[in-house]
């Protein structure tokens, strides 16, 4: 070798050292975003399947501060507002008491969610010898929904409300 051809070696040495550490470097960037791809493609996908059961629930609820009572003391009507997410089924459970009278009502009623406001009726039957009279009472009522069979939601509430004759 001659002194001429030394830098030229030298400098196709560095440069064939640049390219390949070069190389490398870009071998490294591609795994990292292959593996960011791969698991935003996950976490995207398990969004298409949970999304729907994460963002169901009930709404809106309440009981009507007036409930009517029938058959000489032996059921309770109470009704309300709901929203569900649409397509939930929701079933509803209301249990009314009154002090009073030591009086104890049961009901339940099935509904499947809209997405809007929905207006629900339970006749609630005493449960006892006990019948319930005009005036104060509390009535509790637990929902629970299901979007394709799994259970999406559940809420209970209390609501004091006030017994009226027919």
């Amino acid at each position: 070798m001659d002194n001429k051809s030394l830098p030229t070696t030298q400098r196709r040495s560095q440069l064939r050292h640049r390219y390949l550490r070069a190389l490398t470097l870009l071998n490294q960037q591609i795994q990292i975003h292959r593996r960011r791809l791969v698991s935003s493609a996950i976490v995207l996908l398990a969004a298409l399947f949970v999304a729907p059961l994460a963002f169901t629930k009930i709404v809106y609820n309440t009981i009507d501060p007036l409930a009517t009572v029938t058959d000489n003391g032996r059921l309770v009507i109470a009704t309300g507002p709901i929203s569900c997410t649409r397509g939930e089924r929701l079933f509803l459970r209301v249990t009314v008491t009154q002090r009073a009278t030591g009086a104890v009502a049961e009901g339940s009623t099935r509904i499947v969610c809209t997405g809007n406001n929905q207006q629900w009726q339970v006749n609630a039957a005493t449960q006892g010898p006990e019948t319930f009279g005009e005036g104060p009472a509390i009535a509790v009522a637990i929902a629970r929904t299901a979007f394709r069979g799994e259970i999406t939601d559940a809420h209970q509430w209390l609501v004091n409300i006030t017994l009226v004759g027919e």
